[in-house]
């Protein structure tokens, strides 16, 4: 029986942002920081961590700043750095608590994004990376002379919000659409144009920098991901070519594979990967 702990910390600039966690019995094998995806919170991986937690591990989770328990305004950041902030904030508040256990970074969708971000900078003490329909490249349907009309809107107007995300791109199961529509936690309003710029930026910076990493990373895609193009994932595993990378693109899946049909197959192979790294 694993246990449920929840709390909040103080962000650098004041707002109370909530985590929670889910513990296995005894001393965990590796402790999994986990990183939600855009609009949604931490609470929609309890399945996940209920997985992780029978293989041994310790899960915890934030609800990133304008998501879910935390506060700030809806679903919109000022910059990328604060998303950087409360997650170097977060990851040092478990070291503390878990001294000497692996820790393992999973990111989902604009997680995997903030994922790779955190990684990159701090990279010493991540035993590995693990990704699941990261959003790591620009959409074909924004061309340059789209781009540069949104990074002036973002810059002139952060607050404004051009667009939504399709719900029923999530998952091919509908009653994981149903819920995610009824979730009274997640936001599905329009995204603001500062978080969309921000997001854009990293993914525009990422490529260059894939070299560094120097650790095992795991990819996880759907190949009919509508959300966050699979292409991403596949030029991380290309390019990342000092790291030991294992990468699984589930044929037809959509974007959440925690929450497709085939669930149980990625959550093997995401527990079968983390028992690698750490032993």
């Amino acid at each position: 029986m694993s246990q449920h702990t929840e709390g909040t910390f103080t962000s650098f600039d004041g707002l109370e942002i909530y985590h929670q966690a889910w513990l296995p019995d005894g001393d965990p094998a590796a402790v999994v920081m986990l990183v939600h995806g855009l609009g949604e919170h931490s609470g929609r991986y309890a399945h996940v961590a209920r997985s992780l937690n029978d293989a041994g591990f310790a899960v915890h989770a934030l609800d990133h700043r304008g998501h879910g328990r935390s506060e700030g305004k809806r679903v919109f950041v000022k910059s990328y750095d604060e998303f950087m902030a409360d997650l170097m904030q977060f990851r040092a508040s478990l070291e503390r608590q878990h001294q000497g256990v692996p820790l393992v970074v999973l990111g989902h969708s604009m997680g995997g994004n903030l994922a790779v971000g955190h990684v990159l900078d701090h990279q010493p003490g991540v035993a590995g990376l693990a990704l699941s329909g990261a959003a790591l490249q620009v959409g074909s349907d924004l061309t340059p002379t789209k781009l540069k009309m949104f990074r002036l809107i973002a810059k002139i107007a952060p607050a404004f919000r051009p667009e939504g995300l399709n719900a029923d791109a999530i998952s091919r199961d509908p009653a994981v659409v149903a819920a995610y529509r009824d979730d009274p936690l997640v936001f599905t309003g329009k995204i603001s144009a500062g978080l969309g710029a921000a997001l854009i930026d990293a993914m525009e910076r990422f490529p260059d920098r894939y070299p560094e990493l120097a650790l095992p990373v795991l990819v996880m895609h759907g190949t009919e991901d509508q959300l966050a193009s699979v292409d991403g994932s596949r030029a991380l595993a290309a390019a990342a070519v000092n790291a030991d990378v294992t990468a699984h693109y589930y044929e037809g899946l959509y974007h959440e594979i925690f929450n497709e049909p085939e669930h149980d197959q990625v959550l093997a192979d995401l527990v079968s990967w983390i028992h690698d790294v750490i032993s």
